[in-house]
């Protein structure tokens, strides 16, 4: 669904009394009064389209100025905050959709106006390009506030398709923070610093299961116990690899791993209490 079709379909669901039905064409313009909250609505909504933004803002902000009390007021709100968002100014967008919530928190756009708060941030978040350091390498600040916007929209609003997307949008995120663990703990390892190598792979084991990472944070995390000769903490690491990934070759080396290490010790039996003569 484009954006035009998308806020025409918000328009419908909330101004069926309005008259101002069907799809922003230069045509419909003609069938409304000039002037008027739908005319300037529609209006803005084929600038927006169009790229032509501060024509969109200067209709949306017209019909706040002028019709106050208008249904469509406070989507001329939410059509700013779009268009914020449309011309790469992240940051206004997200303060903009935020003022929308704050007047409007039941309003039935907020899970809409929550997920854009996302879509700002996720949007700001680093990328790969061949000419730069990978993303994985780079500060994750703006995944993790892209990953609260998305909870603050699964926890408030649990089903719809925004919570669908948000929930999409969360797993996507935790893969880039994840992906950012990997990162470390191979980087601290090729640096002989192998307890931080350690622990950046067991947090990433530990806090981002099920994301595919874990062939590779078992194998990082059992070389540095290994390479720190700590064979109790190394071994449960490699009996996993064997289990989960026998035909990799980070299994049949975890294999030839666990035949190299030391048997475990094995506690002694307690002794029998002596007999009273």
């Amino acid at each position: 669904m484009t954006f035009l079709a998308r806020a025409m379909l918000t328009t419908f669901l909330v101004s069926l009394s309005l008259g101002a039905l069907g799809c922003a064409t230069s045509g419909m313009l003609g069938k409304l009064k000039p002037g008027s909250a739908e005319y300037l609505y529609q209006s803005g909504l084929l600038d927006l389209e169009d790229g032509l933004y501060p024509e969109a803002i200067k209709s949306f902000s017209v019909i706040k100025s002028k019709f106050p009390y208008s249904v469509l007021a406070r989507l001329a709100d939410l059509r700013i905050s779009d268009t914020y968002f449309s011309q790469g100014k992240y940051s206004d967008a997200i303060g903009s959709y935020r003022r929308f919530l704050k007047y409007n928190p039941d309003h039935r756009e907020a899970p809409y106006a929550l997920f854009q708060i996302g879509e700002s941030h996720y949007e700001r978040v680093p990328g790969d390009w061949w000419f730069l350091p990978p993303a994985a390498e780079k500060d994750q600040g703006k995944v993790k506030l892209a990953i609260s916007a998305y909870q603050d929209l699964v926890a408030q609003h649990a089903s719809g398709p925004y919570a669908d997307l948000g929930r999409e949008r969360l797993r996507l995120c935790r893969r880039k923070l994840a992906d950012h663990e990997l990162y470390v703990a191979r980087f601290y390892f090729k640096r002989k610093h192998f307890k931080a190598a350690a622990g950046r792979a067991e947090k990433l084991l530990s806090d981002f299961p099920g994301l595919g990472l874990e062939r590779d944070a078992l194998w990082v995390a059992a070389r540095s116990r290994i390479a720190t000769e700590e064979p109790t903490l190394a071994r449960p690491l490699l009996e996993r690899l064997t289990r989960d990934f026998p035909s990799t070759i980070e299994g049949k080396a975890a294999q030839t791993e666990l035949e190299q290490l030391p048997a475990p010790a094995v506690a002694a039996a307690p002794e029998a209490p002596a007999e009273s003569p």
